[in-house]
């Protein structure tokens, strides 16, 4: 298993097996990768109060056109919200290294899938998605 190394002014979050769909987390981070920290997050509030729509660009199936965004898209509000929490992480963690806060962009969103388990109780047998994140920031 390859260890995701940071440079020197580089932080990251890591997101394990968080409950949303991996496909809307790939899709997020398309879109908010290369904008400053700061415009993420207005981005990702934009989307949780359903303002501005997800361009779908990959996975864009059952996903109708939106007015003001010439693509197909979406308002994945749950996944928008733990990215939101992850690039507020990112943030912190590069505060803490002592990184120029102001000057901090998104380098690098990998989702991969997580694991998928049963749902236990009256949904017995159900799946449930998961999907891990790593969000790399870094100074400008």
């Amino acid at each position: 298993m390859n260890k995701i190394e940071t440079e020197p002014h580089q932080a990251r979050a890591l997101g394990k097996n968080m409950p949303i769909s991996w496909k809307d987390a790939t899709e997020i981070g398309r879109f908010i990768k290369g904008d400053t920290t700061q415009k993420a997050e207005n981005k990702l509030e934009k989307v949780i109060q359903k303002e501005l729509p997800v361009p779908m660009t990959k996975f864009d199936s059952d996903a109708g056109h939106k007015s003001g965004s010439g693509d197909s898209g979406k308002f994945p509000v749950k996944a928008a919200k733990h990215i939101l929490e992850l690039v507020q992480e990112a943030q912190a963690n590069a505060e803490h290294q002592g990184l120029n806060t102001g000057a901090l962009h998104i380098e690098n969103v990998i989702t991969n899938q997580g694991t998928e388990y049963a749902t236990p109780g009256r949904f017995r047998g159900e799946k449930t998605k998961a999907a891990h994140i790593n969000i790399i920031v870094g100074e400008k």
